[in-house]
Parts: C-alpha cells; structure tokens; sequence
C-alpha cells in the first residue's frame, strides 16, 4: 500500500479540521452507511451524521433541512456514491440548501482512494509509517 506524503497529511488534516469544526457547529454529514459513519467519528468528526442508504433522498433532504442549512454530502467516489450524491445534491437545492461535496472529494483525493473505509485506512496507515 502506497503511503501518504508528509505533505497529502497535512492537507489532509487541514480538510478534516474544517469537517470536524463544521460538524461541531451544527452542519450535517451525509454519509451512505453505518461503517462509513463509524469511520468518521473514528476520524474525530462528532457532529450529527446521517445514512443515506437505505432512505429516500426526499426524506433525508427534508429531515435535515428542519435543523441544519449547512450539509456536507460525503459519499464514496465509486459509481454508486457518485450517483447518491447526485440525488441529494439536487433534493437539497431544491429545498434551497447547496451542500459542499468539496471537503469530501479532495479528502478522498488526497489518500487516493475511493471509499470512505478505505480513505481512513489510508490515513492511519500512512500516520503510523511516518512515525518512523
């Protein structure tokens, strides 16, 4: 397994650190399933954090709109994630909510991977081979 640089590291943490103090201030993550949020929370993020799927789109839009306007979509970047973020990028703007998927795709990006599970792996793999 190819390690982060010193570099993808701290870029990485930067974008985590805005998830994480994002979420604490009340904005919603959006995740697809129970793992990918227990990876998020292993990561320190420990705002509210919502499965999508096995929920209707809709149904997550309007829920979350009751109580947050700020919402991060973070879903895998395989096809699957790709298609599920699509759907709930356009049920939350036609509730006038612009979630940012930004945050989520440069994290992946950074660990070169395109799941969630996989991008937290990445990361403390990469933490422990830099101890040395």
């Amino acid at each position: 397994m190819n390690h982060m640089s010193v570099e993808e590291i701290l870029e990485f943490e930067k974008e985590l650190g805005e998830l994480m103090e994002r979420s604490e201030n009340g904005a919603v993550v959006i995740v697809e399933g129970a793992r990918d949020r227990e990876c998020l929370i292993l990561l320190g993020v420990r705002g509210r954090i919502v499965e999508a799927s096995s929920r209707p789109v809709d149904d997550i839009a309007e829920e979350v709109c009751t109580f947050s306007n700020d919402v991060l979509i973070f879903t895998d970047a395989d096809r699957r994630g790709l298609v599920l973020a699509e759907r709930l990028l356009k049920a939350f703007e036609c509730r006038g909510v612009i979630p940012d998927i930004k945050i989520s795709r440069r994290m992946l990006s950074l660990c070169r991977v395109k799941s969630v599970e996989s991008m937290a792996a990445r990361y403390f793999s990469s933490l422990e081979a830099t101890r040395f």
